[in-house]
């Protein structure tokens, strides 16, 4: 059994109310999903289901398909829309959006992360969000990849970072800015080295540098999520007076 992560609520309680400043997050151990993968995989649209047929390997397979039902199951419960009838909509870069009638009565903006069995889903009402979690590697090499990847500062940063240090500092630069290009909706293909982002010493805040310009992209904010030490996570909003939640998907029921 995976342990809790820090921060997020296990106990199971009444469905969470979204306020128009709360951004909620929520941890979703797909594992503990595994044996309903049919039922659940019911959930989804005929082009998910087309896309999950794609993929090569039954484990990826399996991720793709519990955590698109996950994210249906929890849209439903903010939209109060059937799970099967909630319709998606991609921006320019793929960024999805629910469309028709949930869209219009309910303003709900979403994201979604998976990386290795755990997913995450951020919501908000009426804010632009982005989520990302990263399963941390052991032989990652930090040093290289954001030498490639990351803007100079930050890569400055990881060249003076030493041992586990630098592997951390890597992870959570990465996390944050995927999170961060995520909410924006412009996806990768923006440039990672375009975006840099700014924490405030072991504040777990951080602000974003656009080094074309350098100026501070305003008022988007990113924080570093307090998860299992194997995990590393970010949400990034658009807006600097939002409230954090953190839920945990095993304490509710959903089907």
């Amino acid at each position: 059994m995976m342990s809790h992560p820090s921060n997020f609520s296990s106990a199971s309680t009444a469905f969470p109310v979204l306020g128009s400043s709360d951004v909620h997050v929520w941890f979703c151990d797909l594992l503990h999903y595994a044996a309903d993968q049919e039922v659940l995989a019911a959930l989804l649209s005929g082009d998910e289901r087309v896309r999950a047929a794609r993929f090569a390997f039954d484990r990826d397979r399996q991720r793709f398909i519990l955590s698109h039902a996950l994210l249906r199951l929890l849209l439903s419960r903010y939209t109060h829309m059937h799970a099967r009838q909630i319709r998606f909509a991609t921006g320019p870069h793929g960024k999805p959006a629910i469309s028709g009638a949930g869209a219009a009565s309910q303003p709900i903006q979403f994201s979604l992360s998976h990386s290795g069995p755990i997913a995450l889903v951020a919501v908000a009402r009426g804010l632009a969000v982005g989520v990302d979690v990263e399963v941390r590697k052991a032989d990652v090499d930090a040093l290289k990849l954001a030498q490639r990847f990351f803007a100079p500062r930050e890569s400055q940063l990881i060249t003076a970072a030493e041992g586990d240090d630098r592997a951390r500092m890597f992870y959570r630069l990465w996390a944050a800015k995927e999170a961060y290009l995520k909410g924006k909706g412009v996806g990768l293909s923006l440039g990672l080295d375009r975006v840099d982002v700014v924490f405030d010493g072991m504040s777990p805040v951080a602000t974003v540098r656009w080094t074309d310009s350098g100026t501070i992209d305003q008022p988007w904010t990113i924080r570093s999520l307090s998860l299992p030490d194997h995990l590393v996570g970010a949400v990034a909003v658009e807006g600097d007076a939002w409230e954090l939640h953190h839920y945990e998907s095993t304490a509710y029921s959903f089907y």
